[in-house]
């Protein structure tokens, strides 16, 4: 049974891996564009009260759009009583957070599925939704656990670099280098530690067992092998290339035209959806190491019953997303 599991993934090897994980990014990415069009719509309509008869349309799609951000941050801190300003408040302070965790919740919903395909190379899988609702509660436990662990290894690097700060001096080149080496230290830890929680979701999928602790437990033991955290860390560069597109998108044209507005409109829309995919990717790379590393690994708690809102399959018929 663990020979047939970890052969699985190798079922959809070469170009039809690629289609299959290019297919699945697109529930992921439909869902995080419904979400996001919540807090943009309000803050667009906060954007447009402030900036009044100002192009700041154009300026926005243009290649100095932090600096139009900026402008009308400071705006509504100064004119609170406007309604734009009301709007980006309630945009910032409600739209976003609850856009963010509703992200939260569909991805940890969508996972189960994502993964179950993965797994099974597409080939006899049960339902596609069937899995997703089936994994959503421990998927959603295991986000939990693993935010709780974020956050705080978060604060403990926090520490030592508040600790370290001091020796830093005032040399503006000191304090350049200090800045760098803290964002490159925080961004390697986050990527580590969401590479952990991935790989705990991945092996749950592949050992069918719902507990989240065990299957943290069991990750962490194949994190610390130096391969392992090597292709985390590779698998977070495409993360910040396209964060950095974000940031450098290629000025449009004409913003008050259709073809500049369709223009921004798809350059926004790709890197969405190659956000999405990245993801995906990820999730393909994590069922891979918990089919090979994993189930060649001893289980600590090898008496540990399965979860029982996971142990039976669904009845329902394959289907396709």
């Amino acid at each position: 049974m663990e020979r047939t599991r970890a052969a699985a993934p190798d079922r959809g090897r070469g170009p039809g891996l690629l289609l299959l994980t290019l297919r699945l990014a697109v529930p992921l990415y439909l869902a995080n564009l419904a979400l996001g069009l919540l807090p943009v719509g309000v803050a667009m309509l906060g954007l447009s009260a402030l900036a009044g008869d100002r192009p700041w349309r154009a300026d926005l799609l243009g290649a100095g759009w932090m600096n139009v951000v900026s402008e009308i941050v400071m705006t509504a801190y100064y004119a609170r009583d406007l309604d734009g300003a009301r709007l980006l408040r309630l945009a910032a302070l409600v739209a976003l957070p609850a856009a963010f965790l509703g992200q939260v919740a569909a991805y940890s919903f969508l996972a189960g599925g994502i993964l179950d395909r993965l797994r099974s190379g597409d080939r006899a899988a049960p339902s596609f939704w069937s899995e997703c609702r089936r994994w959503f509660g421990p998927f959603l436990r295991l986000t939990v656990l693993g935010g709780v662990l974020v956050i705080a290894a978060a604060v403990l690097l926090w520490m030592v670099m508040s600790f370290v700060r001091p020796a830093v001096g005032q040399n503006l080149s000191a304090i350049l280098q200090h800045a760098v080496v803290s964002a490159i230290a925080q961004h390697a830890l986050l990527s580590i530690l969401l590479g952990w929680v991935e790989l705990a979701r991945a092996s749950m999928v592949v050992e069918h067992q719902g507990s989240a602790a065990r299957a943290l437990w069991r990750a962490g033991r194949a994190m610390i092998r130096p391969k392992i955290l090597a292709v985390w860390l590779l698998l977070s560069l495409p993360v910040v290339g396209l964060l950095l597109a974000a940031i450098l998108a290629p000025p449009v044209g004409d913003a008050y035209a259709v073809p500049g507005l369709l223009v921004a409109l798809a350059y926004g829309q790709l890197l969405a959806f190659l956000g999405a995919w990245t993801k995906v990717v990820r999730l393909a790379v994590a069922t891979r190491i918990a089919a090979t590393a994993l189930t060649s690994a001893p289980d600590p708690h090898p008496s540990a019953p399965p979860a029982r809102s996971v142990t039976s399959r669904a009845s329902a018929p394959p289907d396709s997303i």
